[in-house]
């Protein structure tokens, strides 16, 4: 084969290549962003610490620092929890 045929059939090869990677890239991004169940587990688990209408800022920072590092410190046993439920 000569030059100008090798030549083709390798451009050939590397727009085939790059068209099916696009075609993966754009399928990545098409896909449903579903959460897994451990996600919803944990929803379920962690109420969200909200506000109340008459608690001040301060104070409403305070208990929310306590939650967490309570949530933090836990983290591990809370771990071992949703492997065990799967």
């Amino acid at each position: 084969m000569n030059f100008i045929t090798k030549t083709i059939l390798l451009v050939m090869t590397f727009s085939v290549f790059l068209a099916l990677f696009q075609l993966l890239l754009k399928s990545e991004n098409l896909k449903p962003t579903s959460f897994p169940k451990i996600s919803k587990l944990q929803k379920e688990m962690f109420p969200a610490i909200l506000r109340e209408p008459k608690e001040s800022i301060p104070n409403f920072v305070t208990r929310f620092k306590i939650k967490s590092f309570e949530l933090w410190e836990n983290a591990d046993q809370l771990k071992m929890e949703l492997k065990i439920e799967k």
